[in-house]
């Protein structure tokens, strides 16, 4: 009489196969799974994190060279003012009370 374990080492082909004793068989298919979705990790944290950031950076960028004496600017802070003088890593403004305070470029908010 035959049990059903020896019953699937024997089946052809096309039936139901038996499981596979080759160790690696297992763990390849596996690996590229692993690469396929590091790599759409990547992807992702490019497209949300990244580019933006960026983009963000360039518009930064482009409004300190527009920059110019007379010009209405908010601080990081909150204060608003005037720009009353320029110099190559900070600016000087005036507040609403007359008070000059020299602020850094990064402090520029808008």
């Amino acid at each position: 009489m035959f049990s059903v374990l020896s019953f699937i080492a024997y089946a052809p082909a096309g039936d139901v196969a038996a499981p596979s004793t080759d160790p690696g068989a297992a763990t390849s298919g596996g690996f590229s799974g692993i690469i396929i979705w590091l790599v759409l990790m990547v992807a992702f944290f490019y497209f949300l994190i990244i580019m933006p950031q960026r983009k963000r950076d360039k518009q930064f960028k482009q409004m300190m060279e527009k920059l110019k004496v007379g010009d209405r600017i908010v601080t990081a802070g909150g204060i608003i003012g005037k720009i009353t003088m320029i110099k190559p890593d900070s600016l000087r403004i005036r507040t609403g009370t007359g008070t000059e305070l020299d602020v850094t470029r990064k402090a520029i908010a808008s």
